[in-house]
């Protein structure tokens, strides 16, 4: 687990590239705080900051070389198989180290090519460089839990674990990239491979760019959810429980291989005490459950029940009990190390808190639950799928009809859902977690051309309609491109890396996902969401967490939304007349949602929305 960046250039690499890839590393030190390394020749200059967690030894430290020096490779992430392709490959190939998952890219690719990706278990974004064939190879994992940014100037490509390394070396100037900023008002993000800032792109997942001397830059696809996803799977339940619970093992398996000790980001549902469960199955050193709560509510509070199962498995319990400054202070801390995107989700905050903890605990790996909802299936699935019967049922005269009644009580948020309900396609009302077109298109003030579903649009159109449950897998594809990709999984990778943690994620294995990907719905959700997961837990854990009511981990945030943020807002965004989302968002519709949110206390997501966007703009370009 690191950071990575470089430059490469065939037509011979200007001097100057050494400096500025020193400036990137420096920049992405928090990422890898345990060694650095840096290799330059004529073409190409990488740089690499590590974390030590497999094959601790110094030896393992990077830029790597294959023994015949015609390779090199800098890599952040982890193969989790590493030992499996090891075994494969140990009487062709000469390996210099003894356990280390980096030299195994290396021989992996002098074997099979760029198809070594088929063979990978984990996360990773990597940079490997062939001087025989003058090629570099850009990587990304297939689902994007690594980040990887890169630009093109003066026939240089640069690329980065995080794209302010860019602008800290000076190598190009900031500009925001306006749609960018209009998409992120509706689902909190922007989809690869556009970014927050012009001329700076992100490497879509699943995707590898090859760069060479002779040719073109081409990006190759080499994983698609979307294939999976159209497949027909013909399994019962029982099938399906004793596949899904195969893969998850072997799942846990591999992210509880570590020279380090581990910790779990316990909340106390099921997701995370299935990976307390498998740790402490899987591990006999020191383990540690972290959970936090706020003082001020006990409103998603799930810290009884998972000191309570900490105690049974016999590990350590830390709780931190947040005040109103914790939060507060988690987000300026937070804030001062990553600007790269806005802080769309404050669960962002929470996870830096966490990973911060886990840290001045001594541990560098986390185990977190992103993913299980995504196999099993969210609550809102349900809703969505009746929803979508009832736009198919209802005739568009009578639809316009509706719409115009509740259109007289524009400020009735029970007007305002039925009115997105009807009027939007339905699997765009499971990602509009900020405002919907209608909404923008009343306050936003910069150019009028851009439209949020288009993309949305996009993705569901990837997917078969010829399914009896098609909605639901467009919904899952949008899910697994758009809101995981582009928002969770940063969520967990930004403020984690802030604060040198490895965050790894159980449910995200690709083989675990693929095979629920072609399930159909009528199976994983048969008594409800989660059916399969939840009949998991039940033969795993205590009826008392199978049992308890979900709660998200945001509910811990409705004091802050009630309380707090109002006052942020009406300082740092109404009264201040230079701040700068004035420029993108009508001051009138600021001060309305406003004094809408302190009658109702109902409108703390948008609002914060929007704060985060004036923040994240201060941050990068108040000068």
């Amino acid at each position: 687990m690191c950071g990575i960046a470089g430059a490469i250039n065939f037509q011979n690499l200007d001097a100057s590239s050494e400096s500025i890839v020193k400036s990137f590393s420096k920049c992405i030190s928090h990422r890898g705080p345990d060694a650095d390394g840096f290799y330059m020749d004529q073409n190409i200059a990488f740089a690499h900051k590590r974390l030590s967690i497999i094959d601790i030894d110094s030896n393992s430290n990077q830029p790597m070389f294959s023994e015949d020096k015609d390779i090199v490779l800098v890599y952040n992430g982890e193969i989790y198989n590493h030992e499996e392709i090891r075994k494969r490959l140990h009487k062709k190939h000469i390996f210099q180290t003894k356990n280390s998952d980096t030299e195994v890219i290396i021989n992996a690719y002098k074997e099979w090519g760029m198809k070594c990706l088929d063979y990978f278990v984990g996360m990773f974004a990597f940079a490997i460089y062939d001087k025989k064939k003058n090629k570099v190879f850009l990587v990304r994992d297939r689902l994007g839990k690594k980040p990887l940014y890169y630009l093109s100037k003066n026939n240089t490509l640069f690329f980065c674990s995080e794209n302010q390394a860019f602008f800290n070396s000076g190598l190009i100037e900031k500009k925001i990239d306006e749609e960018s900023v209009y998409n992120y008002l509706t689902y909190l993000t922007t989809p690869a491979p556009k970014t927050f800032f012009e001329n700076v792109f992100k490497l879509e997942a699943g995707h590898y760019l090859e760069i060479s001397l002779n040719e073109k830059n081409k990006k190759i696809q080499y994983w698609n959810i979307s294939d999976y996803i159209n497949k027909v799977n013909n399994s019962n339940f029982n099938d399906a429980y004793s596949q899904t619970l195969n893969l998850l093992e072997k799942s846990m398996k591999f992210r509880n291989v570590a020279d380090v000790p581990i910790s779990i980001a316990l909340s106390g549902g099921i997701d995370s005490s299935l990976n307390l469960h498998y740790t402490k199955k899987f591990r006999a050193d020191k383990i540690a459950s972290i959970n936090i709560s706020f003082e001020s509510s006990k409103k998603g509070d799930e810290s009884v029940i998972a000191g309570k199962y900490s105690k049974e498995k016999e590990v350590e319990f830390i709780n931190k009990i947040l005040n109103e400054n914790d939060f507060t202070n988690w987000i300026k801390d937070y804030l001062e190390i990553s600007k790269d995107v806005p802080l769309g989700d404050p669960n962002t905050a929470l996870m830096f808190g966490i990973s911060k903890i886990a840290r001045e605990n001594n541990f560098k790996v986390l185990l977190v639950g992103e993913g299980g909802d995504e196999i099993g299936g969210y609550p809102i699935y349900t809703k969505l799928n009746f929803l979508n019967k009832v736009n198919i049922f209802i005739p568009d005269i009578i639809k316009k009809i509706i719409i115009s009644l509740f259109k007289l009580y524009p400020n009735n948020r029970l007007s305002k859902r039925i009115i997105r309900s009807l009027s939007v396609p339905s699997y765009a009302n499971r990602f509009i977690f900020g405002f919907s077109e209608d909404e923008k298109r009343n306050f936003w003030i910069k150019n009028k051309k851009y439209n949020s579903y288009e993309y949305l649009k996009k993705l569901a159109d990837e997917i078969r309609s010829d399914f009896a449950d098609s909605f639901l897998r467009k919904v899952l594809n949008i899910e697994y491109k758009l809101r995981l990709a582009e928002l969770l999984l940063p969520r967990v990778d930004y403020p984690s890396m802030a604060t040198s943690i490895e965050a790894r994620s159980p449910f995200m294995d690709h083989n675990l996902i693929e095979y629920s990907a072609t399930l159909p719905w009528n199976i994983k959700m048969k008594n409800g969401p989660k059916s399969i997961l939840k009949r998991i837990g039940e033969d795993k854990l205590p009826k008392y967490i199978v049992n308890a009511p979900k709660i998200g981990f945001g509910q811990l945030l409705n004091p802050f939304f009630e309380n707090e943020l109002p006052a942020w807002f009406h300082k740092d965004v109404i009264i201040d007349k230079d701040s700068p989302i004035r420029e993108y968002v009508d001051i009138n519709f600021l001060e309305n949602l406003y004094k809408s949110h302190n009658k109702s206390k109902l409108y703390g997501f948008q609002i914060w929305t929007l704060y985060s966007l004036n923040l994240w703009m201060k941050k990068n370009f108040d000068k």
